[in-house]
């Protein structure tokens, strides 16, 4: 792949991540099928070809479906997108780069269109020893006690504990990565949203590398 090639794959990756929800295997599969800039030009022609020849441009894709991805493709500024999170010192990984964690491809047809980073680590090479600490929103105070075990362990054995950041939501969260920067462990935030707009909530504000 050329240079050339390999930023129109990015900058329609980054696109396509402002106008597909995370995990659909919809719009993974025409992905698969067309990559990621033909998946966008098909997506964006002005005339939709079901209108002339009657053929759909996403057979088994329902017309509401593609209709909301190019509403909100066409209003993606992919560029901006993209001078923001370097500004941020970040950069915007897809598969096949260097940095990308190969355990997301075994997600098939639901795997991440790409992953908007902060943070000067290199993910892959976090992600291959790395595990997430998840529980019940409303823990009782024996979830929380083993949860900051688990966490203090795992930190201590060179572990990197992963988050989904939701401070508010769930306290597990709270203690997990509390206990893990108290003890010099590592951990990083997982999100659905891009990290551009991403921020700590709640108990961890001011506390969480992002």
């Amino acid at each position: 792949m050329t240079g050339t090639t390999a930023m129109d794959e990015r900058r329609a990756r980054a696109t396509l991540s402002r106008a597909v929800e995370p995990g659909d295997e919809h719009a993974g599969r025409w992905l698969r099928r067309h990559g990621a800039t033909g998946f966008l030009d098909r997506l964006l022609r002005t005339v939709d070809s079901a209108d002339i020849s009657g053929d759909e441009p996403f057979p088994g894709t329902g017309r509401k479906r593609v209709a909301s991805w190019r509403l909100r493709a066409t209003a993606a500024d992919p560029d901006r997108d993209l001078d923001t999170i370097r500004e941020l010192g970040g950069r915007f990984l897809v598969p096949g780069d260097t940095e990308w964690p190969r355990q997301l491809d075994d997600l098939g047809d639901a795997r991440p269109l790409g992953l908007w980073v902060r943070g000067p680590a290199d993910l892959r090479t976090w992600a291959l020893r790395s595990v997430a600490l998840v529980g019940a929103r409303a823990c009782t105070p024996y979830g929380a006690h083993t949860a900051a075990d688990l966490a203090t362990g795992l930190a201590r054995q060179g572990w990197v504990v992963v988050s989904g950041a939701a401070y508010v939501l769930c306290p597990v969260t709270v203690v997990a990565v509390g206990r893990c920067h108290s003890c010099g462990g590592v951990e990083r935030n997982v999100l659905a949203a891009a990290s551009i707009h991403a921020g700590p909530y709640g108990g961890c504000r001011g506390r969480v590398a992002w």
